[in-house]
Order: C-alpha cells, then structure tokens, then sequence
C-alpha cells in the first residue's frame, strides 16, 4: 500500500512539474529597444510567443517633428503574415497587407488616404516586405547585443521616473539639461534612451506621454 502510494506520488510532483513548465514556456516575451536613424528615432517592441508568433511595433519619430508612424508587423513562425502601417498625425495615411503562411502570396492589400483607398503597387509592397525584415533583423541584432530601449517621465536633473514609476537616472549633458527645463515650462516632458554595454543615449525628448506607446500585441 506504502509503495502504491509513494508511485502516486511521485507521479503527482511529476505531472505538477510539466504543468509548471508548460505555464512557463507559454509566457510571452517582450523586449523594447531602439536606435537614431538618418531621418530620425526608432523605437521598437518585439513580443515572441510560446507557438513562434511574433509580433513587432515600430515607432519612427522624424527629427523634422513631422508625423510619426507607426508599424506593425506580424510573423507566423519565420513567415510574416501582416504589414499594418498608420501616420499617427496629421492627414490620415496608412496601409496594409496580409500574406498566407503557407506560400506567403498576397491575401489583402491596400492603401489609404482621408479621401480616398486604392490597392498597393508591386514595387511598394515588395519595399514594405523588404523593410519588415529589415527591422525584424535589426531589432534581434540590437537585442542581442544588449540594447534595451527604456522610456519614462523627466522629473529634475538626472531623475526619470521610468513608466513603471520606478525612478532612474540618466546623466544629461548640459546642452539637454537645458533643452529639457526649456520645454517643461510648457508641460510635462517625456525620455527615451538606450542602455547598451558601451554606455547610455538619449534618443527622444518630447511633450507626447512616451509610456501610452508600448506595444499591446495581437497574439495569435
């Protein structure tokens, strides 16, 4: 009877242990990071599931102070299946396109303007496939290296108060310093900047609450 019982119980802490491994392995995973453009800042969200489905958010903040955009990509595994990419301001302008997970053809496309919508040309979305990979490519190279985008409110000198409201320093230059009393006498002002091994980097300064931005993926 000991013996049936001590099998069943090792039974028991055997199956209770692949359950908690499977609870883990399901956890989705988001990582943030970022880099300074020609043009301007790229913020970028990856979030990678348990099943391979990834999702990737790119912010693009021109240094013109023109719209933002945003992207928003999706992959079934290695096989990008959506392109969603939207001006944040300014007149309305977006576009999008699904693809099949089986042979990657073009399931929907089109693009759209505040008075009218027309389909994409060859060229322009062979570019945006081109550029998906690209900054799929760029986000798992930075992330690899250890650079990770944080975001959060200025409160005073070196102080942020990071958008889980946990406060954190960044060592400003004066000319920054300077640039961000300016402009909170207007407002709050918003950081984003980059830990890397080799050192910090401020990457955006601005009026737009930064922690309203971070990616809320649609899994599949």
């Amino acid at each position: 009877m000991r013996l049936l019982s001590y099998r069943t119980l090792l039974l028991s802490l055997l199956l209770c242990s692949l359950c908690s491994c499977a609870s883990f392995q399901k956890k989705p995973k988001t990582y943030s990071t970022g880099y300074l453009a020609d043009r301007g800042v790229v913020r970028i969200w990856q979030h990678t599931s348990s099943s391979g489905y990834t999702t990737l958010q790119s912010l693009f903040t021109p240094f013109d102070g023109s719209s933002e955009t945003e992207t928003i990509y999706h992959w079934d595994q290695e096989h990008l299946v959506s392109i969603t990419k939207t001006s944040l301001q300014g007149p309305e302008n977006s576009f999008s396109a699904r693809f099949s997970r089986i042979d990657g053809t073009t399931s929907f496309m089109q693009q759209k303007f505040a008075t009218s919508r027309q389909p994409l040309s060859v060229n322009e979305l062979e570019l945006a496939k081109f550029e998906a990979q690209r900054e799929l490519e760029m986000s798992r190279d930075l992330l690899s290296g250890g650079v990770v985008l944080h975001q959060g409110h200025w409160l005073s000198a070196q102080q942020v108060e990071n958008c889980e409201g946990t406060p954190e320093q960044f060592y400003f230059d004066s000319r920054e310093s300077q640039r961000l009393i300016d402009m909170s006498r207007k407002g709050p002002v918003y950081v984003a900047w980059i830990d890397a091994p080799e050192g910090q980097q401020l990457l955006l300064m601005t009026s737009h609450d930064v922690c309203q931005q971070k990616l809320s993926p649609q899994t599949q």
